[in-house]
């Protein structure tokens, strides 16, 4: 979408920028460890990370919607307490209530592949994965799953997949106050995982696309 862009990948010391857009950046930031408990258990290193894309990048750290992304993978994520609380108290992307840092959780179900897997394959409400590796398996046998052929159109797709979920599941939700649905979908995706039908595929990542106005609905 020709954004400027700045990455800090997880240990390595050197920053990548690519500078398209001015006025459009977006930064992404791996956390000290792939666990999700990394958000609260090392603050500092966030803090340290935040530093720098403000005095070396100018980025506007404290204007900008910040998302906090997982995979709900029970093999990298077990402590499922821990996960509510973040649902909870980790739900706005600018500003969260008493005192907690901004920032929203979105999650995926089971792996950030589901996004992907979303673009391109119709009813992705009918598919079901334990793991990550999974929908990875999947991905690799069906070709025209492609990220670099990720474009405007499919992510309107994707969009649909992810209304389709919450329609199915019957969850009511709104873009602008979505920790209750984002609790509805933990708790009936965790009821289905523990009863032997894996996570049904789907991902938060298009939340954020709706909230930043990337997406909008049509009215």
């Amino acid at each position: 979408m020709g954004y400027s862009y700045v990455a800090k990948k997880r240990n390595t010391p050197d920053y990548y920028v690519k500078d398209s857009d001015p006025y459009s950046r977006v930064a992404v930031v791996n956390t000290r460890e792939s666990n999700i408990r990394d958000i609260s258990e090392n603050p500092k290193y966030l803090d340290e990370v935040f530093d720098v894309l403000r005095e070396r990048y100018h980025f506007p750290v404290e204007q900008s919607a910040i998302y906090y992304l997982f995979d709900r993978d029970p093999e990298s994520n077990t402590n499922i307490e821990l996960i509510e609380k973040y649902i909870k108290i980790l739900a706005n992307p600018y500003d969260n209530e008493d005192g907690e840092q901004a920032g929203q959780l979105l999650l995926s179900y089971p792996s950030i592949e589901s996004f992907i897997v979303s673009n391109f394959i119709d009813e992705t409400i009918n598919l079901y994965f334990g793991l990550g590796k999974e929908v990875k398996n999947y991905i690799g046998k069906n070709k025209q799953i492609q990220l670099n052929k990720i474009s405007d159109k499919t992510l309107i797709k994707a969009a649909y997949e992810f209304m389709n979920y919450l329609t199915a599941e019957e969850i009511t939700w709104d873009i602008d106050d979505f920790a209750p649905a984002s609790f509805a979908v933990f708790t009936k995706q965790e009821a289905n995982y523990l009863l032997g039908g894996g996570f049904r595929l789907f991902s938060m990542l298009t939340l954020a696309l709706f909230q930043m106005g990337i997406l909008e609905l049509d009215k």
